[in-house]
């Protein structure tokens, strides 16, 4: 009897389990698809990245249907005013800033979660620390990474070392990184103003290329 029990408990412990962590996956037409290699890798869907959203009734749902891209003008004074107060840092005018967003409740890997404890922290920093020493020492571009607000980061943030913040009024959230993707978004802003998002998994010398004038300005020009 006991035996049976335990079958019993462990089956009904195992669907619970389930119904808490049911995840749809949609096509960019809304339709229900399998999670294989190709579609993930955006092969099918090029222009896409996976945007992401928690329902209620449903769970997590997984949707090919954001923008790779997304370009902005914007008031480049206001927002570096944002980024000075966050890092208790100035810049000069001419700084380009590369922001890494994360957005709240991404589930993109165990390296991310909603409370960013100083392991993980540590972990991820493993990368993007390589990644800023080389970009900001051939360059005049900051390497920042935000987090929406709501994930709670136990880092040192009176440091000056710092370059992990919370997007405290999620300023960078609603203007910028609008469209919550998996594994976060880069964002570029030139003193001009223009800004180009690459939404979805990348890293921060790859879309540091594309400030090359030959992409830059066949992107802005269309």
């Amino acid at each position: 009897m006991k035996i049976a029990a335990l079958i019993i408990c462990f089956f009904s412990l195992n669907i619970f389990c389930q119904n808490r962590t049911t995840k749809y996956t949609l096509d960019a037409n809304g339709k229900n698809v399998r999670l294989t290699k190709r579609i993930y890798e955006n092969e099918k869907y090029p222009d896409n990245s996976w945007g992401f959203r928690i329902e209620k009734d449903s769970g997590m749902i997984h949707q090919h249907n954001v923008p790779k891209y997304s370009t902005y003008k914007l008031d480049y004074n206001y927002f570096k005013g944002i980024i000075e107060k966050n890092s208790n840092n100035k810049y000069s005018d001419s700084t380009i800033f590369l922001i890494k967003y994360y957005y709240l409740n991404d589930n993109c890997s165990d390296s991310f979660s909603n409370v960013m404890t100083n392991e993980l922290i540590t972990d991820n920093k493993i990368l993007t620390d390589f990644h800023k020493v080389n970009i900001e020492n051939e360059s005049n571009i900051i390497f920042l990474v935000f987090f929406e607000n709501g994930i709670k980061l136990n880092n040192k943030v009176n440091s000056k070392n710092e370059y992990y913040f919370t997007d405290e009024k999620n300023i960078f959230r609603n203007n910028i990184f609008i469209n919550p993707t998996l594994c976060g978004s880069f964002g570029l802003i030139k003193p001009n103003g223009e800004t180009l998002i690459r939404n979805g998994e990348y890293r921060a010398d790859w879309i540091v290329n594309h400030l090359d004038p030959k992409i830059w300005n066949t992107i802005f020009q269309q």
